[in-house]
């Protein structure tokens, strides 16, 4: 049975290098997305059987897209691709559904272990970053895949605060998110107080910390 892949990733260069590669080797791509919201659109309409996200992505990041795809479209596997390799962003990614953590730096084979294991129902763990879940003697960690503080603000401000992080206007997240302004303006107020942060440069800084936007 030939595999269906969505493509989410806001570099068009590893979008049709990963196309081209993928196809070679007779997996179907049948979509494309150069941002979460897309991704989380187009998994919706098709139905794929993977969606290979990216995590730092703009408009809705990977974390927040793979979450909702995985409560729209419960049955879609996610395989995270990213070039962070911190255990906050691997957990982030298994906490929102994901089933397999890759390095973009890893070889093209390494990606296609991981869709044959993910399409047999188990996980994947690039063996770069492996070390961190397994302890002196071999064995795996246990992780709770809890997220400290962002935990306290929800899914919807998750949204708003990487928009606001990204810069964008009151106007502009409404247009986006389809709502008022008055609702943003609601949102906005919900996360500083939920946060204890009131400015956009702390909110900022937040959002990186805790993996919501990256620098890159």
């Amino acid at each position: 049975m030939i595999t269906r892949v969505i493509i989410a990733d806001d570099h068009a260069i590893i979008r049709e290098g990963l196309k081209s590669l993928l196809e070679k080797k007779g997996i179907d791509v049948i979509a494309i997305a150069k941002n979460g919201r897309e991704a989380v659109e187009l998994a919706i309409k098709h139905n794929p059987d993977l969606v290979l996200m990216d995590i730092a992505m703009p408009d809705l990041n990977g974390v927040e897209a793979t979450a909702t795809i995985k409560n729209r479209v419960p049955n879609t596997k996610i395989i995270a691709l990213s070039m962070h390799s911190t255990k906050k962003h691997i957990d982030n990614m298994f906490a929102s559904g994901a089933s397999a953590y890759i390095i973009k730096e890893s070889a093209f084979d390494e990606l296609l272990d991981a869709i044959e294991q993910v399409n047999k129902g188990n996980y994947y763990l690039s063996p770069s970053i492996a070390r961190m879940y397994v302890d002196g003697h071999g064995n795996l960690f246990t992780s709770s895949y809890k997220r400290p503080r962002s935990k306290d603000i929800s899914k919807k401000e998750r949204e708003v605060l990487q928009l606001v992080a990204e810069g964008d206007k009151n106007r502009d997240i409404a247009e986006k998110m389809g709502v008022s302004i008055k609702t943003i303006e609601t949102h906005r107020r919900n996360i500083m107080k939920k946060l204890n942060i009131f400015n956009i440069a702390g909110l900022t800084k937040f959002a990186i910390k805790e993996g919501i936007v990256s620098l890159d």
